[in-house]
């Protein structure tokens, strides 16, 4: 006793339910991408925690005042975030990176925009008394990168002005 409108109309595919045909092209693509994404994934994910590991050890080495947040044990092995020891520049922070060509963020995607802050760094009980930085790390990373990264957060840190 249950009768479904179509969402597009034009086609008499699937009983009339669906206009248009099946994007074959775009099924097949699919696959393909979905196996070239698990072609080697164990190995991808090594390589990407290696440099997850790399970046956390140049930020701690470079930045005095830095800690990781969030349980290491039970984190993503693709994202770092950090928080930053306490500076006035921290309005102006991920404008500065974005300016070296840095892509990082304040929150999670899902939250650009947003004046809120991050609701899991407020879960985790990480203050807002400084600011806090996540990184995304995938296969194509390279510490090349990271050590661009870590220069430029040094350099913009330096001197690192606390704010009381």
């Amino acid at each position: 006793d249950v009768h479904i409108e179509p969402l597009i109309r034009g086609g008499s595919q699937e009983r009339n339910l669906r206009a248009g045909t099946e994007n074959i092209y775009g099924i097949v693509g699919m696959a393909k991408a979905l196996a070239m994404a698990c072609d080697h994934l164990e190995d991808h994910q090594e390589y990407v925690q290696v440099l997850k590991d790399y970046m956390k050890a140049q930020l701690t080495t470079n930045i005095k005042g830095i800690e990781v947040n969030g349980c290491e044990e039970r984190s993503l092995y693709t994202v770092l975030n950090v928080k930053l020891p306490a500076t006035n520049k921290a309005s102006m922070l991920l404008f500065l990176l974005d300016i070296d060509g840095i892509g990082c963020s304040s929150g999670s995607a899902c939250t650009s925009g947003s004046n809120q802050g991050s609701h899991v760094l407020r879960g985790l009980n990480i203050g807002s008394d400084s600011p806090s930085i996540r990184f995304s790390f995938s296969r194509y990373s390279t510490r090349e990168e990271i050590d661009y990264a870590v220069e430029r957060l040094a350099h913009h840190l330096e001197p690192v002005a606390v704010v009381n």
